[in-house]
């Protein structure tokens, strides 16, 4: 039963505020197209939504949503590639931070 709560959460529609950001774009001489990593903390009524998406599109890069927005997954035009619910009474910035850590990408420089 465990497997199936978190298969439907991950497939939940996710609305709310952005509370925290971390967009970064990196690029590789060794690499054709830049990476563009995005990482949310979005709030809805009931938890708060650690989410990373991460792509190649650069037409994409300009229109990341930015904190303080309010998104909708349905309309938002990206998809997650990882989404992880946050009891409300459990989020903190280290929680973030720890998130973070873990899921921010970038190319790394080829000496």
């Amino acid at each position: 039963m465990g497997s199936d709560s978190a298969s439907q959460l991950a497939s939940a529609r996710l609305k709310g505020k952005i509370i925290e950001a971390e967009i970064k774009v990196s690029v590789d001489p060794g690499q054709p197209l830049p990476l563009g990593c995005a990482l949310y903390a979005i709030e809805d009524e009931q938890q708060v939504w650690l989410c990373a998406y991460y792509g190649v599109n650069r037409s994409v890069f300009d229109f990341l949503p930015q904190k303080g927005s309010t998104v909708d997954e349905e309309s938002l035009g990206i998809v997650f590639h990882t989404k992880e619910a946050v009891p409300r009474g459990q989020y903190a910035p280290s929680v973030w931070e720890a998130f973070k850590k873990e899921h921010l990408m970038s190319y790394t420089r080829h000496e």
